[in-house]
């Protein structure tokens, strides 16, 4: 999976319904959380081998 950029970008059309709002704000989350998780488990992975 590419890396995420570290900016949103603006996926929102202009004159979409809230229901394509809602949509692409959440698809956002997830792939922010997924980005978070991925840097959490390489983190974590980095710290035990460290020690």
């Amino acid at each position: 999976m590419p890396m995420v950029p570290n900016l949103i970008r603006n996926e929102i059309p202009a004159g979409a319904t809230t229901g394509e709002v809602i949509t692409v704000l959440w698809r956002q989350r997830v792939r922010a959380r997924r980005a978070n998780e991925e840097r959490r488990n390489r983190k974590a992975a980095d710290d035990f081998d460290a020690d």
